[in-house]
């Protein structure tokens, strides 16, 4: 959601000028032509092994999983800094695909209830006696509530707000795990639903025909406004701008103005709407008809219905591609439609036993060959064949060994001779198995713990690539580029391997 909601900022022109495109033959939206890359992850829904593809090509696979997902009923966000897409399961527990190295984990925590993760990384849920559990792939945290908890707003700063019953009415907490602390807290009547704007900064209660409006970071007074009818739907912008209501009695959506709390706006429909879903970027939102199997599309820049469009209803589909495509649901099939003409524009035979999930991320791009270049330094007389077990150096060496001479004794002239690149590594000092390459340390070391070959887990080494600390996660050297290739498949994760000495 985060990766989502930058791009959102640096594409909303795209939401302004919709209609000089579309009056261009043949327009279907505008790819970015420079930023993150525009990938679709499909997972299938009954299990198996998920695959991403660089869209729009859909059938230009340019990665899949080394572990098979299981069943899944949703995916809850994603961690574009991790590459880790958290998802809940068909049978109630929580994970994460981790699209750096292929790998799928599922907690073993007992089920959850109102699971909601914001970044991709944390997800919350309500366990046993309404305790408040926050799960991550290095570690879980709990909170006793106290009470009912019936909601739970992650958000994207790492603070939760949860709602929890008390008596007639409600109360708001705002807690920063691991802290177990309470920030703040605020009563409020009882909603009968409630969303978090994109940012995380308010918090929109519907209570019958009242939309209540809570600052999330700082809990304040609490704003009303009463809409025509029992409200049934709410739907912040990414920008958290505007906010569109659909309620019960009325084929008309309200949108109201978050600076001045008043609705200011509305967009008439051919129906009443039963559930509202937003563009991650801001450009279109989709209306589901209280009847019948199709999405009403309305511009956000311009609050008018710009097209209706024939699709099925699930969790990840219908929804709006990078392009301004919208992705539906038509029988086995997912096509691809031009949010205002309804003309097909691509269409996946088979995509709907699939769920789709759309981003921006550089996370799949080929590597730059010289990202990989090995940092040389001696193992000393001592080494054995498995480097992971190797003392380190006593003093610092060159590439060959020899010990670095000290400024107070190395000649006045070699100081004046020209710089000369360290020879490359000899064919003695082997083959190295490389699994990830991060900036951050911890993240580096916890990845290394939950890989294992022989018994073994691999080091992490610290590095520098064009000025930029880095930390890889390797195993070796070996002997032969054989015995490498082997530890790599043997620890059944995305690898490559190169020659010479981490």
């Amino acid at each position: 959601m985060r990766a989502l909601a930058i791009a959102a900022l640096a594409l909303m022109v795209c939401a302004c000028g919709r209609k000089e495109r579309d009056a261009a033959p043949g327009a279907t939206g505008a790819l970015p032509s420079s930023g993150p890359d525009p990938i679709v992850v499909r997972i299938p829904r009954e299990g198996g092994v998920a695959r991403a593809y660089r869209y729009p090509n859909l059938d230009s696979l340019i990665w899949r999983a080394q572990q098979p997902t299981p069943a899944l009923e949703r995916i809850l966000a994603f961690d574009a800094e991790n590459g880790v897409l958290a998802y809940l399961n068909g049978e109630g527990g929580v994970g994460w695909l981790d699209l750096r190295l292929g790998s799928v984990r599922t907690t073993g925590k007992a089920r959850l209830a109102s699971i909601a993760s914001a970044d991709g990384w944390s997800i919350f849920g309500v366990g046993k006696g309404n305790a408040v559990v926050r799960l991550t792939p290095s570690g879980d945290w709990e909170l006793a509530a106290g009470g009912a908890v019936r909601a739970l707003f992650p958000l994207p700063d790492g603070a939760l707000v949860f709602l929890a019953d008390r008596g007639e009415r409600s109360v708001l907490f705002r807690v920063r795990p691991p802290d177990a602390a309470l920030d703040d807290s605020v009563e409020v009547p009882r909603p009968d639903r409630a969303v978090v704007t994109p940012m995380g900064d308010r918090l929109y209660l519907g209570v019958k025909r009242n939309l209540l409006s809570v600052r999330a970071q700082a809990f304040g007074g609490v704003a009303q406004t009463k809409a025509d009818d029992e409200i049934v739907a709410i739907a912040p912008t990414p920008s958290g701008d505007r906010v569109f209501i659909a309620n019960k009695g009325s084929e008309d959506l309200e949108v109201l103005n978050r600076y001045t709390d008043k609705v200011e706006a509305g967009v008439t429909l051919p129906g009443r709407a039963s559930e509202l879903r937003m563009d991650p970027l801001g450009r279109y939102l989709l209306a589901r008809p209280a009847t019948g199997d199709s999405a009403w599309v309305v511009a956000i820049a311009t609050d008018e219905l710009v097209g209706t469009v024939r699709t099925a209803w699930r969790s990840d589909l219908p929804a709006v591609a990078v392009d301004g495509l919208v992705a539906t649901v038509q029988g086995d099939d997912v096509v691809l439609v031009d949010a205002t003409g309804g003309r097909k524009a691509l269409r996946a035979a088979g995509g709907a036993k699939e769920l789709w999930y759309f981003t921006l991320w550089n996370g799949l791009r080929p590597r730059a060959r010289g990202l990989d270049v090995a940092v040389s330094f001696s193992l000393g007389d001592s080494a054995v064949a498995r480097a992971d077990s190797a003392p380190q150096p006593a003093a610092p060496t060159d590439p060959r060994g020899a010990p670095v001479p000290s400024p107070d004794t190395m000649p006045a002239a070699a100081s004046e001779r020209p710089a000369v690149p360290p020879p490359p590594p000899a064919a003695r000092d082997g083959w190295t198995v490389s699994f990830a390459a991060v900036l951050s340390e911890p993240r580096a070391r916890e990845l290394a713990a939950g890989i294992a070959v022989d018994g073994q887990h691999p080091r992490v080494i610290r590095g520098e690539t064009a000025g930029t600390v880095v930390y890889r996660v390797v195993f070796g050297p070996y002997s032969s580029k054989a015995e490498a290739e082997r530890v790599g498949r043997a620890s059944k994760q995305n690898y490559w391997v190169y020659e010479g000495i981490p």
